[in-house]
């Protein structure tokens, strides 16, 4: 384990902070005191198992007793922050059935974090990259997209990895229950499962202009039915699909009952005022995991799974290309929402994994007060030259134009 990894001060203020000894900490790791109490002092470092022991009897994040930033995780400092030592890595690793023709040790992990080339191996290829790539992100249980970064960042040179494409579900079960359903229920579910799409891109569009994302449970809980005359209440969005459809007394009887018992919608009832009819009834619907997955395969509707993993959404997208454009000079540190967090070094997107280390805000070269500007990081400038072609492929309606230096 290197200094850059550790923080002796970290360590000191974690265990203070938790109220435990140095002995009891030295117990609890499975090292003499003195071990501790050098590591405190900045003498020496734990070993990666005793580091992982650490965060365990600290209750606390690799982050908290590491001396580097967020977004700048290598692929040693993942298999750090999981507790592994190279050859636990590599035993772990050596017992997949891909990897068992790889000949996986300590020596091979090594060097693949090393940047070096790989003894035995000899080029590795995109193809076989990305195989190990998925393989690393399970052991170390980070996202696909960090260990991806943090590839990247050990081994610059080579070609980006290209992560297998999963083996998709098979839809023949979820096709025989909504061939199972009469015509009005289908009905029914599909003007649901088009309401919970409309909800969800309500959701996505509130976080891409900076606002805050409502919780699921909110806003997947969609208002089916006030019963209460028309005149007064007006219809749902729900009821006014399904008057779309044919459906004119839209309420929630049989056929929402039918769908409810073979666990695609769950009903929730409760009651609201209403001018010049006092309380009345009113019904929720939300779509189950299973409604929804029925409603794709009956419907033929492909899920949205987003770019490939190692690729960011249009609105982060659309974010570093600004501050991309903005070159030597810096964009100015407005950046609003949540961009900074997924992008910035020193962030975090939910507080558990590392952003992407994309961006960075600080003062101009040459200057030590001021304003603060955001800058790329080279992280970033590598990423947009190894995806430029792919994202104009993908957002094309993203204005790219004056990026060909950094692209290239």
């Amino acid at each position: 384990m290197t200094q850059r990894s550790f923080s002796p001060s970290a360590l000191a203020k974690q265990r203070e902070l938790r109220g435990i000894s140095v002995r009891e900490l030295a117990a609890a790791v499975g090292v003499t005191k003195r071990a501790v109490m050098y590591w405190q002092a900045g003498r020496s470092v734990p070993d990666d198992r005793s580091f992982g022991r650490l965060l365990k009897a600290l209750r606390c994040d690799a982050q908290d007793l590491s001396g580097r930033q967020r977004g700048s995780e290598t692929l040693a400092d993942l298999r750090r922050d999981a507790g592994m030592s190279a050859s636990d890595a590599a035993a772990v690793l050596a017992r997949k059935r891909y990897a068992q023709g790889l000949k996986i040790d300590n020596e091979k992990i090594r060097a693949l974090e090393l940047g070096r080339s790989v003894p035995g191996w000899g080029t590795i290829s995109p193809d076989k990259a990305g195989r190990l790539a998925r393989m690393l992100a399970q052991i170390y249980r980070v996202p696909e997209r960090v260990l991806m970064d943090a590839w990247r960042r050990s081994r610059p040179e080579d070609i980006p990895p290209v992560l297998p494409e999963r083996r998709s579900q098979t839809t023949e079960a979820r096709t025989t229950v909504w061939e199972a359903l009469n015509d009005r229920q289908r009905t029914y579910l599909s003007c649901i499962f088009w309401q919970d799409l409309e909800e969800e891109k309500k959701s996505q569009g509130r976080r891409s202009m900076g606002g805050q994302r409502p919780p699921a449970i909110e806003w997947r809980r969609m208002l089916l039915a006030v019963h209460a005359p028309p005149d007064l209440v007006g219809y749902t969005r729900i009821q006014e699909r399904l008057r779309v459809e044919g459906v004119h007394d839209p309420g929630v009887g049989s056929s929402v009952a039918a769908l409810e018992r073979r666990g695609l919608v769950i009903t929730y009832r409760d009651r609201v005022r209403v001018d010049g009819e006092g309380e009345v009834p009113r019904t929720r619907v939300e779509l189950t995991r299973h409604g929804r997955a029925v409603a794709r395969a009956g419907l033929e509707v492909s899920r949205d799974s987003g770019p490939p993993k190692p690729l960011l959404s249009r609105w982060l997208w659309r974010i570093l290309v600004r501050v991309a454009r903005a070159d030597g000079n810096g964009l100015d540190g407005s950046l609003a929402g949540r961009g900074p967090h997924a992008l910035a070094v020193g962030r975090s997107p939910d507080r558990k994994n590392p952003s992407r280390g994309f961006i960075v805000l600080r003062h101009p070269d040459g200057v030590d007060s001021g304003a603060y500007f955001w800058f790329l990081t080279e992280d970033g400038r590598r990423h947009i030259a190894d995806y430029f072609t792919l994202y104009q492929d993908l957002y094309p309606d993203v204005d790219t134009s004056g990026l060909e230096n950094v692209a290239g």
